[in-house]
């Protein structure tokens, strides 16, 4: 780009000149080529190594239509390319269940909107987060939730937040802190806010914080009984924690460590 510049340059220079001999208009016309060639050269280089980089990606993650009507809204997604096949479907029917749930409770004129985000993919690794929206025709108010996937894609496994950061580093930074970490998306919410409402399920004190951050993304019987349930995911290297919060906090609430 900045030989692009040069060149444009030049040729403004040789035409203000307003004068030249043809030997002078050659050589500029020499160097000029050159410049343009070895640019192309550069841009050529460039689209390749972008092109490669797509190609050779060792698994690809498109997100197939579940039901769009005037009520819903839900789509999910499809690994392929992946070479652990067994681990491939077995994932691929969890993201599908997901779908066939958010719809199983809809009654007439209920809706539902449900949508799965790419937070982060690399060769070994894979984060979503999942949007829902509901409204029950049967419910106060329509109601929002959030969870998410991480999985380990060298071995197929799944990853939890005790897998991508210290539960009782995190606790005590969220107990006690006012940095290190920021609230997504919310200004006026602060996380004793957060903490306060999720009190009403654990011991208001840093070791239940503890307890429940190292189940986070977990099996609902793996979380003690006075613990908070809540899930991780990874993006841009940071990771995020969702915390369940009431209707008026917006039900529910993303803590992004900065860590």
């Amino acid at each position: 780009m900045k030989k692009k510049i040069i060149a444009v340059l030049l040729i403004v220079a040789l035409l203000s000149a307003g004068c030249g001999s043809e030997e002078d208009g050659e050589m500029i016309s020499s160097e000029l080529s050159g410049i343009t060639e070895e640019s192309e050269t550069e841009e050529n280089t460039q689209t390749v190594s972008v092109e490669e980089e797509i190609t050779n990606q060792p698994y690809e993650v498109e997100m197939v239509e579940f039901r769009k009507d005037e009520l819903c809204n839900i789509s999910y997604p499809q690994i392929s390319g992946w070479e652990n096949e067994e681990k491939q479907q077995e994932w691929n029917v969890i993201f599908e269940k997901c779908a066939e749930e958010a719809v199983q409770d809809m009654e007439e004129d209920d809706s539902v909107d449900m949508s799965f985000t790419i937070e982060e993919q690399t060769e070994d690794f894979l984060s979503m987060s999942v949007s829902y929206y509901y409204d029950f025709k049967s419910a106060a108010h329509p109601s929002a939730a959030m969870k998410s996937f991480n999985i380990n894609m060298k071995t197929g496994e799944k990853v939890t937040f005790a897998d991508m950061a210290d539960p009782k580093e995190t606790a005590e930074l969220l107990f006690n802190g006012t940095e290190g970490y920021c609230i997504l998306g919310v200004d006026e919410l602060t996380m004793q806010d957060i903490l306060s409402y999720n009190f009403i399920w654990m011991e208001p004190t840093e070791e239940a914080l503890e307890s429940s951050l190292s189940h986070f993304d977990g099996e609902v019987e793996e979380y003690g009984e006075d613990e908070t349930m809540g899930y991780s995911f990874r993006r841009d290297g940071k990771v995020c924690l969702i915390f369940y919060v009431n209707h008026a906090m917006g039900d529910y609430a993303v803590v992004q460590l900065e860590g």
